[in-house]
């Protein structure tokens, strides 16, 4: 079984067709799948990507049947967002294809129930960052999670990443961002 635009091999020489051929002389079978359309176009996972890498966490999610996840160890970090009232998970990236950077409206899986949340993936302009980060705002919870794995779920992009002036404009978004994520979440998309 493969799909319809099937390659393999050196530089991608085998196709479908070769495929058919080997199946006929050497006596095994070949079905090949169709696309799958929507609104005219291919569900491809390269559409997919390019989904994400715009930030349209959502038209992914369509695409895939499910919501696109990330899966991480929560690792300790500089604690600011504690100190400004917005306490994080920091989710190791390891080697997955990076969305858009910005704010996301997220659930995470946390015990074997998945919580409502806001993240945020990119290097933290405010804070003259360079290194990529995936944090993680989980509403109404005050556990530990250092050393686990959590799997997060992008629902929904809510903005760019930004930088702000100072801490108190950097606060307010946050807080905003916090409820229009709560308003994505609760509306299911």
């Amino acid at each position: 079984m493969c799909g319809y635009d099937f390659t393999f091999g050196a530089r991608r020489g085998g196709n479908v067709e070769f495929l058919r051929q080997a199946g006929t002389a050497r006596g095994f079978g070949v079905t090949v799948l169709e696309p799958v359309m929507r609104e005219g176009e291919i569900y491809s996972s390269t559409r997919i990507r390019e989904a994400l890498r715009a930030g349209w966490a959502s038209e992914a999610a369509e695409l895939l049947g499910h919501p696109w996840e990330i899966e991480g160890v929560v690792e300790l970090g500089d604690q600011r967002g504690r100190t400004i009232g917005f306490p994080t998970a920091n989710v190791a990236l390891g080697e997955h294809l990076r969305p858009r950077f910005g704010v996301y409206a997220v659930r995470a899986l946390v015990d074997g129930k998945w919580r409502d949340a806001v993240a945020n993936l990119g290097k933290r302009p405010t804070f003259g960052k360079l290194q990529e980060n995936f944090e993680v705002h989980l509403f109404d919870f005050a556990g530990d999670l250092y050393g686990q794995t959590l799997r997060v779920a992008l629902v929904d992009f809510i903005r760019p990443e930004m930088k702000f002036a100072g801490l108190d404009a950097l606060k307010a978004q946050i807080a905003a961002d916090g409820e229009a994520a709560r308003a994505l979440l609760v509306l299911g998309t």
